[in-house]
């Protein structure tokens, strides 16, 4: 059980996690919850509520293992008012996931996981009008969660659990002009908790509650520039950061109006608004300042429907709203994004101790008109953001003992 985790966390770090998100949250923990939009919460477990709702795992028996993986593959164009428009770079990002839940008693439930919590990919061609800004951001993060549920009556459960997120932040662009190159990279390790519920008080009717703590990371590692004498002390050394990850509430119903048939809604609140501006230090020093960020929380709505078309087989469909914490007049190239649409589907295949699950997503995100990026110093720029969408595929493999 340990060495599959750990597997997937050897994986998750070697290879590019970044994702098209609001803001840049992850959701994309299985393939089950990708096709069900991620409604599983409060509805029948597997191994991967140990991303969604710790204490939901008092509904499962024995041993339970689950690995998988997801591809995103994302794309947005930006019109720089004045400027011909710039397609971003095609990509396929992977993210990988793993899960491992052990009943210990009949009170008493240890689970751990390995998945993304938050991602970012932003790519353009070097030289494009943007790229003063930025012309690559990237964000690297793994968190490793373990978990404890204790079921405190026969229709009352609560988790409790601690999460590491590994984090890494990479930014490029052009400097002095657009006829020099700075990269910024650093990484930290912060440390966050969560706390959850499930309830199911009839056989048609559960709930599940979970939040989950901010985390503060200070990334440091390495600024690096080919820009000539007397520049070459502002832009290159030691760089160092620091940003809260923000803090979350999400809240599950889930209904089952026939055997066969279960539909649940979940709506989660995130604490955007801790994220304020984008303080990057050269030596100790920001050589233009800080960029005002001023994010606002932000809401998702999500609603899954799971059928049980035959008794090994699944069918499940879900859409997800997810609101954009950036405001127009705050609007981000590294973030080129608005509000979201999400469209999912897919199907599921288990025996007594076998499950295969197959989930799609068409993401869609709205087009953002007459958006004001604010660079170095202060500087400004309308820019349009249209055509931003995301394709997502994930398979998950699970086996229970």
């Amino acid at each position: 059980m340990g060495r599959v985790v750990a597997a997937v966390v050897l994986a998750l770090m070697l290879t590019g996690q970044q994702v098209l998100a609001a803001g840049f949250a992850v959701y994309e923990w299985s393939a089950r919850g990708i096709a069900l939009g991620g409604t599983t919460m409060a509805r029948r477990p597997d191994a991967s509520v140990v991303a969604s709702n710790p204490a939901a795992m008092t509904g499962l028996n024995g041993t339970q293992v689950m690995t998988g993986l997801v591809g995103v593959a994302p794309m947005a164009t930006v019109s720089i008012k004045g400027e011909e428009s710039c397609d971003g770079e095609t990509n396929v990002w992977l993210l990988p996931h793993a899960y491992a839940v052990k009943q210990l008693g009949e009170r008493y439930w240890l689970g751990v996981g390995a998945f993304n919590r938050f991602g970012l990919g932003t790519e353009f061609d070097e030289n494009w009008p943007g790229s003063d800004s930025v012309y690559f951001a990237g964000i690297k993060s793994v968190s490793l969660t373990p978990v404890l549920g204790m079921r405190l009556t026969d229709t009352w459960s609560i988790g409790l659990g601690a999460e590491a997120n590994y984090f890494e932040f990479t930014q490029k662009k052009k400097v002095l002009g657009g006829a020099y190159d700075l990269e910024v990279q650093g990484d930290d390790v912060g440390v966050g908790v969560n706390l959850s519920t499930w309830y199911a008080p009839a056989d048609w009717l559960s709930l599940g509650l979970i939040y989950r703590s901010a985390i503060d990371v200070h990334p440091r590692g390495d600024a690096d520039s080919d820009v000539p004498a007397p520049y070459d002390d502002l832009l290159n050394g030691d760089a160092d950061g620091e940003i809260t990850l923000p803090d979350s509430w999400s809240l599950g119903m889930c209904i089952t109006p026939m055997e066969r048939l279960s539909v649940e809604v979940d709506v989660t609140r995130t604490g955007w608004s801790s994220y304020e501006e984008l303080d990057i230090r050269i030596n100790g020093i920001n050589p233009s300042g800080p960029i005002v960020k001023d994010w606002k929380d932000a809401w998702r709505l999500g609603i899954g429907a799971e059928y049980a078309l035959t008794p090994a087989w699944d069918l499940r469909a879900g859409y997800v709203y997810d609101e954009t914490p950036i405001r127009t007049e705050r609007a981000d190239y590294m973030v080129p994004a608005n509000d979201r649409q999400l469209f999912c589907a897919g199907l599921g295949w288990h025996d007594q101790a076998w499950s295969v699950d197959l989930g799609y997503t068409y993401l869609l995100i709205n087009d953002r008109k007459g958006a004001t990026i604010y660079g170095s110093g202060g500087t400004s720029e309308t820019a349009d953001f249209e055509d931003g969408d995301a394709h997502l595929l994930g398979l998950s493999l699970a086996y229970r003992f």
